[in-house]
């Protein structure tokens, strides 16, 4: 049950770096813009931003992110030799 919380947190964590870098990089293009009025010409006043992805594709990726960090950790302790805190090794 550690092992499922801890990928859970790291997918967690892994998403919100993703998606926070994406706005975050957004953000400064959207800042650092600099139109270009000699060859402006009249659009429509609608706009939309940003792309338009099903909702579970989105638990899906998380759902295979835990998976693959969950994998991650059981290798990790197979090789490091822990046993849910047995420091007999040491």
């Amino acid at each position: 049950m550690k092992t499922f919380i801890q990928a859970l947190l790291i997918s967690l964590t892994l998403h919100l770096l993703y998606f926070g870098g994406s706005i975050l990089y957004g953000y400064i293009l959207t800042m650092n813009y600099t139109p270009d009025f000699e060859n402006a010409v009249a659009f429509d006043s609608k706009v939309a931003f940003g792309y338009a992805v099903d909702p579970f594709f989105f638990i899906l990726t998380f759902l295979g992110v835990t998976f693959f960090c969950g994998i991650l950790i059981l290798i990790f302790k197979k090789y490091k030799g822990d046993k849910d805190g047995d420091h007999s090794t040491i």
